[in-house]
């Protein structure tokens, strides 16, 4: 809407500006926006539902253990206040070691099923999510799992929904980095070979009336000249043959050498290439070095991030950026604080993105090399077919023992079905 026509004021007008804004900018980032919102919400879902089922769980081997716990020290109080078993040292030491290896026993069953005495609750909102985002990215660290039946199962059907989800979203993240990262490597190319920061915009030329009857007169006084010079006018488009004109092409020799005006010099300096002819898309199309540089500098800063929040060392916070990207995760190192955990989220989904487009990169290099090399391997093959065919084709060139067997025959009368006859002496070959 043309606001300038209109007597609206100016609130009026920046309100109009505003809103024509953030429809194109919500157009263009629509789908990235609503495929994110959809994992959190899908994440904050499952998290509410494994607090619900785990935490209940939790919360009842928690009073377990402690009642196991205080049985265990009643028993031990009781067989020090029995003094027929003090004074028998061999029987009270035997059943005290009775007692602590039913306590370990049990404990042990508990730390089997996952069941953890640990001061912190285990099972909060913030660690559901973070495990929650551990199976839809197919990490798996491993520090916190399920102990019930129902949470296992409930996790097969998360994962089942969550990883193809997650991987659109990967598939919609990798696209999107790769049209910043190539706007930002169009870019630098832009300055490198113009020296400007201004983008180039192909524009077509805009002819004026007086200069579009200025050049028509120029092209009638150029056909005129042609006619008094008997020269033939061009009417031709540059780089187009003429088909219909007598004499327009002349049959040219196999021994004629031919030559191209198009063939660059070779003294002469390479042509620089155009910035244009780099678009800002969706292809894979990245120089592979880049896109690996790229996704280390994004490793090193998230190894640093993670060196100044934990207490690692920061070959720990770089094996863990990268077991974590690599979805390896063994789980040995994992950030503790609820926070750090939910920013571990957020930077490995995009880094997880970035290695997607790595590898898309990469394969796009390797399927354009390998389409290159069966390329050139079938039209090798194909021209030494050509080649033996055209041999099989042509009659081979009689040696001088097929010469000297041919007048040998020829010398005795000339027989009929010879390809050669003698005439004075002469050898004629029929044609």
């Amino acid at each position: 809407m043309n606001t300038a026509k209109i007597g609206l004021s100016h609130g009026e007008k920046t309100a109009f500006w505003l809103h024509g804004k953030v429809s194109s900018w919500s157009r263009r980032w629509f789908t990235h926006i609503f495929l994110f919102l959809v994992v959190f919400a899908y994440s904050l879902l499952g998290a509410l539902l494994f607090v619900a089922i785990e935490g209940t769980n939790e919360e009842r081997y928690r009073v377990k253990i402690h009642d196991e716990r205080e049985a265990y020290l009643k028993t031990m109080y009781s067989m020090a206040r029995n003094t027929a078993m003090v004074e028998n040292e061999d029987a009270w030491t035997t059943e005290a070691d009775h007692e602590l290896e039913k306590f370990v026993q049990e404990l042990r069953a508990h730390f089997k099923n996952g069941e953890d005495n640990q001061k912190e609750k285990v099972w909060t909102l913030w660690n559901a999510v973070f495990y929650c985002g551990t199976i839809y990215t197919t990490i798996g660290y491993g520090h916190i799992s399920p102990s019930t039946t129902t949470g296992r199962a409930v996790t097969i059907i998360y994962a089942i929904i969550g990883i193809p989800m997650f991987l659109i979203l990967l598939a919609d993240f990798g696209k999107l980095f790769t049209r910043g990262i190539k706007f930002v490597w169009s870019f630098v190319r832009r300055l490198y070979y113009t020296g400007s920061c201004r983008q180039v915009r192909r524009t077509q030329p805009v002819q004026s009336a007086l200069g579009f009857i200025c050049s028509e007169i120029m092209k009638g006084a150029q056909i005129v000249y042609d006619l008094a010079t008997f020269r033939r006018p061009s009417m031709f488009p540059q780089g187009e043959p003429p088909e219909d004109v007598e004499g327009a092409e002349t049959p040219l020799r196999h021994d004629q050498p031919t030559f191209r005006r198009d063939a660059p010099d070779s003294s002469e300096p390479p042509a620089t290439p155009a910035p244009s002819a780099f678009e800002v898309d969706d292809e894979f199309n990245l120089p592979i070095s880049v896109a690996i540089v790229i996704l280390l500098l994004y490793m090193f800063v998230g190894a640093s991030i993670y060196y100044i929040w934990e207490s690692w060392g920061f070959f720990e916070s770089f094996y863990f950026v990268f077991i974590s990207m690599s979805t390896i995760g063994f789980g040995d190192f994992v950030p503790k604080h609820p926070m750090y955990m939910m920013a571990s989220i957020v930077y490995l989904v995009f880094g997880l993105a970035l290695t997607s487009m790595c590898i898309n990169v990469v394969q796009e290099k390797l399927s354009d090399s390998f389409r290159q090399a069966s390329a050139k391997i079938g039209a090798t093959i194909g021209l030494r077919i050509a080649e033996q065919e055209e041999g099989s084709t042509n009659p081979p060139t009689p040696g001088n023992g097929q010469v000297q067997d041919d007048e040998h025959h020829a010398g005795q009368g000339g027989q009929e079905g010879s390809p050669y006859s003698m005439h004075n002496g002469a050898r004629e070959v029929p044609s």
